[in-house]
C-alpha cells in the first residue's frame, strides 16, 4: 500500500509556525518542565513520591494549618487538580484529610508513613538540586527562579486571551 504525502495547508506559512514553535514561551516553559521533572523524579522515586507531589507535602509539613485553600494558593492550582492529587497522596497512606465542618473541608496532615516519606524525599531532592547547581551553576539557578517568579506576576497581569 502506498502511502499518501501529507499536503501542507497553503493558507499556513510554514516559516510563521516554526518561528511560533521556536519563540512559544509557553510551549518552552513546557518542556523545561519536563526535563527538570525528569530529572527530581528520578531521585525521588526510591522515596516513592513525585517531584509534583513532594511541594505538596513540604507545605503540609511546614504550615501551621494545612487547608485546602492554602495549598491551592501555595501552589497556583485549582481546586479539582489539587483534590486529584491529594486523593493520591491519601490513597498511598501519606496524608489524612480531616473531617469538614460544614462547606469548609477538614484540615490536611501528614501519616507517620508521610513525615517518613517527606525525610527520605528531602535528602534526595537535596541530592537532585546539588546536581543541577553542578549543571548550571548557584548564580544560574538562582537568576533562573528569579526570572519565573517575574513572569509568573507577569502573566497573571496579562490580558487574557479570549
Amino acid at each position: 500500500m502506498k502511502q499518501q504525502r501529507r499536503v501542507r495547508d497553503v493558507d499556513i506559512d510554514p516559516e510563521a509556525c516554526m518561528f511560533m514553535a521556536r519563540s512559544c514561551l509557553s510551549m518552552n516553559l513546557r518542556k523545561t518542565e519536563r526535563v527538570v521533572t525528569r530529572h527530581y523524579d528520578s531521585y525521588l522515586v526510591s522515596a516513592g513520591i513525585t517531584a509534583v507531589q513532594l511541594p505538596m507535602i513540604a507545605i503540609i509539613a511546614s504550615a501551621e494549618e494545612p487547608s485546602f485553600r492554602l495549598l491551592s494558593e501555595q501552589l497556583d492550582l485549582d481546586r479539582s487538580t489539587l483534590s486529584r492529587n491529594l486523593a493520591l497522596l491519601r490513597e498511598k497512606g501519606i496524608v489524612k484529610i480531616g473531617p469538614s465542618s460544614g462547606p469548609k473541608p477538614g484540615l490536611i496532615s501528614l501519616t507517620a508513613k508521610g513525615r517518613n516519606t517527606l525525610r527520605k524525599a528531602s535528602e534526595r531532592w537535596h541530592e537532585a538540586h546539588r546536581e543541577l547547581q553542578k549543571a548550571l551553576s548557584e548564580k544560574t539557578m538562582t537568576e533562573g527562579i528569579a526570572f519565573l517568579k517575574v513572569l509568573r506576576r507577569g502573566a497573571r497581569g496579562a490580558k487574557g486571551g479570549e
